[in-house]
């Protein structure tokens, strides 16, 4: 059974719910605009072993950029995650996870009145969120994919079919540059590059909000 935290969904841009997921419960936000008009895209966080939640500052701007379009932005809690049940499994389990809550959300008649006929569904992430999209890509095939920090060589991100918006930082501590580039080559990607950005674009979240809202507009 889900529990909805909050008022009925046109009263708050923010409604935090629990979903029952493969391990346990999933606490998942979704944050809606004042008009849906395009569609929904679900966000997949950084490691949960380093930290990472669905309150990351790179998952934040995904979510405003998508919400300011006039996209439902929904960020789960994977595993281990915030008070999400279970712990870290290298993907596997993420994945599950993942997959549960886009099934669940789509089943929220709230949601469902709010989204409009023919909307689009997109799927983000950053860092080892974004190996988590593209797994759950191989079988819920969104319109669009955003890559921030792709964890390449770390996790075999696999090249998506559907559009693909790939950031990197330049001077990327924890992923290399280099590497990104060598697995957009073979996936025949094009990367933008934020010039002086860490892996975490850390003193470039405003140029990585204004370069994300650009390919948000195009889908």
């Amino acid at each position: 059974m889900i529990e909805i935290v909050g008022k009925n969904f046109p009263m708050t841009q923010t409604h935090t719910i629990k979903i029952n997921g493969p391990a346990g419960i999933l606490e998942t936000s979704l944050d809606i605009p004042e008009s849906c008009t395009r569609g929904i895209a679900f966000l997949a966080h950084p490691l949960t072993v380093q930290g990472g939640n669905k309150d990351h500052k790179v998952i934040r701007i995904l979510s405003r950029c998508l919400t300011s379009a006039g996209y439902i932005a929904v960020r789960p809690n994977l595993r281990g995650a915030g008070s999400s049940s279970g712990s870290y499994e290298a993907g596997t389990g993420e994945v599950e996870d993942f997959l549960r809550v886009i099934d669940t959300v789509f089943e929220i008649r709230g949601v469902a009145e709010l989204l409009p006929a023919g909307g689009r569904v997109v799927f983000g992430g950053f860092s080892f969120g974004t190996y988590v999209t593209s797994l759950a890509g191989e079988i819920r095939k969104p319109a669009a994919f955003i890559f921030a920090g792709p964890a390449v060589k770390r996790f075999e991100i696999i090249p998506p079919e559907a559009p693909a918006f790939v950031v990197h930082g330049e001077m990327d501590e924890t992923v290399p540059l280099t590497d990104a580039l060598n697995w957009a080559r073979t996936a025949g990607l094009p990367v933008t590059v934020i010039p002086g950005a860490d892996h975490a674009f850390t003193g470039k979240l405003p140029l990585l909000e204004r370069i994300i809202s650009q390919f948000v507009a195009l889908i």
